[in-house]
């Protein structure tokens, strides 16, 4: 039984940093600097910190499998308070590290959607986050269209 648990929790995490690399590319593609991938703190984590021009860039990727097309269209790209609280501790605790600059920087999100085994699609919501937007739902770009 605990065997068949790591496996599943294992082919988690790889489908999660299959996400993140496809995020990292997409970035780079656009131009941007990764800075770091998988920062952590003990209560929070962003998934990459990357500069894009002048502006900091925290982005949360979430990775997704749908078993059908008609489900992967459902999918729409959810961060509940209480993970975007983590993702400004860890965003904070970052800037203090660096030297608190005086840059902008915005929260991002990504969606990676993979059907079956083969990519669906990216879905990229740009300043997805931030104070003001707890309650606000921007919608995303799909960016296979």
């Amino acid at each position: 039984m605990q065997k068949g648990f790591a496996r599943l929790r294992a082919a988690h995490l790889r489908l999660g940093a299959a996400g993140e690399r496809i995020a990292e590319r997409m970035y780079r593609n656009s131009g941007c600097d990764i800075l770091l991938r998988d920062y952590r703190m003990p209560k929070g984590e962003i998934d990459l910190i990357l500069r894009d021009g002048f502006c900091l860039v925290f982005a949360e990727v979430k990775t997704r499998r749908a078993k059908t097309a008609e489900r992967a269209r459902q999918l729409k790209g959810r961060i509940r308070p209480a993970q975007k609280r983590r993702i400004y501790r860890a965003a904070f605790t970052y800037l203090r590290e660096i030297g608190r600059p005086d840059i902008p920087y915005r929260f991002d999100f990504v969606e990676v959607i993979y059907l079956r085994s083969s990519l669906y699609a990216i879905r990229y919501w740009p300043s997805n986050f931030g104070v003001r937007t707890l309650k606000k739902k921007p919608e995303g770009i799909n960016l296979f269209k």
